[in-house]
């Protein structure tokens, strides 16, 4: 029997506002995009449990001017997973709100692209607008992280553990990754940003942050023909429509949805 997994989403800060002129390229000023929901992602089966990307600190959260909403370690707690025990945090990429926090996984071991190092550490970093995205105690941490034996190196495409595939899409960033996770209900793309909002996919809509143009848009083809063209297996990793399509596990104190299940079927399209 094939390993299968529960993808659960957590949704820690939120930007409700966000112009289309700063969120797609040739996006209108009038257009609001529905804004940005933020996530880190836990992926778990029998005794383990695997995050995917820290998400960030309420700090920084907040000086960027988004809304904090709740830490994704309170999501784990909930979950009956112990930050302080993780094992395994994976990361797709390097921006600063998916590697914020990483010191709240102690004992853990990261998993992140070759490419990725290889961009937040070398000439891709003298470019303002390829830097922008990235922030330097964060590259510095992840840098740490090696000298210290805690950090791996995922090359190109592979297994990461059973039922579990990362595959490399670059684009967005030079080592973004999405995985393949087996669910209950078959296999669940978790592209986190190698797109941010389904509409992407859907009208190959460039989104305003990127390494490289042309590998973004043809990574939105590859990840629609990973998931058989079916929107409804590809989780992208900002959209503010998750948390319509998706049962909701737990709520914030206000009411909004806090922890979702993304290996569910959606129950909204």
């Amino acid at each position: 029997m094939s390993t299968t997994w529960k993808i659960y989403g957590i949704r820690y800060t939120v930007q409700p506002s966000r112009p289309g002129h700063m969120t797609f390229m040739f996006g209108s000023p009038e257009e609001e995009t529905g804004g940005l929901d933020y996530y880190s992602w836990v992926l778990v089966s029998n005794d383990r449990a695997i995050v995917v990307d820290t998400g960030a600190a309420e700090a920084k959260v907040k000086r960027l001017g988004r809304d904090w909403l709740a830490p994704p370690t309170e999501a784990l707690k909930r979950l009956g997973v112990d930050p302080a025990h993780v094992e395994d945090v994976i990361l797709s990429h390097a921006h600063w709100d998916h590697v914020g926090d990483l010191a709240a996984y102690p004992k853990a071991h990261f998993h992140m692209n070759d490419l990725e190092m290889e961009s937040i550490t070398g000439p891709d970093m003298t470019y303002h607008v390829l830097r922008e995205p990235y922030h330097g105690d964060e590259a510095q941490q992840i840098a740490g992280l090696v000298y210290d034996n805690r950090l791996s190196f995922l090359q190109g495409d592979g297994a990461f553990a059973p039922g579990i595939d990362y595959t490399l899409i670059g684009g967005h960033s030079a080592g973004q990754i999405a995985l393949t996770v087996q669910t209950d209900r078959g296999p669940v793309i978790l592209a986190t940003d190698a797109i941010h909002y389904w509409q992407e996919v859907e009208q190959e809509r460039a989104f305003l942050i990127f390494h490289d143009l042309r590998q973004m848009l043809a990574g939105y083809r590859t990840l629609n023909r990973m998931a058989g063209g079916d929107l409804g297996r590809l989780l992208p990793g900002h959209d503010p429509l998750i948390k319509e399509r998706y049962p909701v596990v737990e709520t914030h104190p206000d009411g909004s949805p806090f922890i979702l299940d993304l290996g569910a079927a959606p129950t909204s399209w």
